[in-house]
């Protein structure tokens, strides 16, 4: 007898952690597409740079450039009022690859992985998220730090 209810509990449960799951993977990074409509794209872009989050490893230099990509993207639209000669399609194809090449790579270094290590001497293990620019970061670190001292041994101010 209080086998239905439990059931409608979980049926409940798996509905709304597929929804969650769904609009998670619709805020994923886009790239910049010539067939659909380019002011929401635009717009879109403008506030995955602005959120820290989606972007998060981009540099200044790059956040940059996209923007003045952005902006030279959208006046050749205006400018064109909706015909565009064959210089201008060349244009935006240029515009758009240097945009989709900058954001791919930015969006691949901030993902986030997080791995479980245990601590040496403990069977506790704890969960250790970084994104890949940060580990990429901290492994060329590490292979600075053996090459200036190759031996592994450390004199502390003797």
């Amino acid at each position: 007898m209080r086998r239905p209810p439990f059931m409608a509990l979980m049926l409940l449960l798996f509905a709304a952690t597929a929804h969650g799951a769904s609009r998670d993977k619709s805020a994923k990074p886009q790239a910049l597409d010539l067939d659909k409509p380019l002011p929401e794209q635009v717009e879109l872009i403008q506030k995955q740079l602005d959120d820290g989050e989606t972007y998060a490893e981009i540099a200044a230099a790059d956040r940059a450039k996209v923007k003045e990509s952005l902006a030279r993207f959208a006046s050749i639209i205006n400018e064109s009022g909706g015909s565009l000669n064959p210089e201008q399609k060349t244009q935006l194809a240029n515009e758009r690859n240097e945009i989709n090449q900058i954001l791919s790579q930015a969006a691949a270094d901030s993902r986030l992985i997080c791995r479980r290590e245990a601590q040496i001497g403990s069977l506790r293990t704890t969960t250790q998220c970084k994104t890949v620019a940060e580990r990429r970061r901290d492994a060329q670190e590490a292979q600075d730090m053996m090459r200036r001292n190759p031996s592994g041994t450390y004199n502390k101010g003797s």
